[in-house]
């Protein structure tokens, strides 16, 4: 096996231009729309020339791409670590929810991204945004017929319960700083205030029944 090299000088330096493009694509991206954004506005922020900016990606579309897979990358993995079979369901739920959460608020720019795409239609950036998000939703709605064939999850239609959590949680990281009380998505307390009431209506929708006047009880 020939030896590990290390990364020269030049990779390196072209892995953080590469970064910096990418994080400057994200929030031009979430504020204009892939339509609106303006690749000289994106190499004007990243301090480079425009040629040098279609080096890196050959076209707007390819840097779209590359602005949601970077943060897809985070979110799916813990998908599918998350929603593993045999595991107590609620505490997977739990699990995910927090994992997601934790990584869109880290991520800011990317629930403004996603709602660009769904106003704006365009048909290129809603196929890039479905083909990372259509397999996480599709792994939710299996996980809760799952849980619904073993008797542990009410009987609820899963891909609305799926909307629903997911809607809930791009419109707070959207749109949380434009209601009272004024607060903002990035605060630690104000997050974990959305966390928990997110999760105990997600719990309280899926508990069959008797789970519910269990808990009562």
């Amino acid at each position: 096996m020939p030896p590990r090299t290390r990364p020269s000088v030049v990779d390196r330096s072209a892995d953080d231009t590469r970064e910096r493009i990418i994080d400057a694509a994200q929030a031009i991206f979430a504020r204009d729309g892939f339509v609106g954004a303006k690749m000289q506005e994106i190499a004007d922020r990243v301090g480079i020339q425009r040629p040098s900016l279609f080096y890196h990606f050959k076209n707007k579309e390819a840097l779209f791409v590359a602005a949601h897979e970077q943060i897809f990358a985070k979110i799916e993995p813990v998908f599918r670590e998350s929603l593993a079979p045999n595991g107590d369901p609620f505490v997977q739920l739990d699990r995910v929810s927090r994992a997601v959460l934790a990584v869109m608020a880290e991520e800011p720019d990317f629930a403004r991204m996603v709602a660009r795409t769904s106003v704006d239609r365009h048909p290129a950036a809603v196929k890039i945004v479905r083909t990372y998000l259509q397999p996480l939703v599709d792994l939710s709605v299996a996980f809760v017929r799952d849980g619904q064939r073993r008797g542990i999850f009410a009987d609820i239609d899963p891909f609305f319960f799926t909307l629903n959590s997911w809607g809930a949680a791009l419109i707070y990281f959207i749109a949380r700083d434009l209601l009272a009380p004024i607060a903002k998505p990035s605060e630690p307390k104000d997050l974990a205030r959305f966390t928990t009431t997110l999760l105990q209506m997600g719990n309280r929708a899926l508990a069959p029944n008797e789970r519910r006047a269990q808990r009562a009880s």
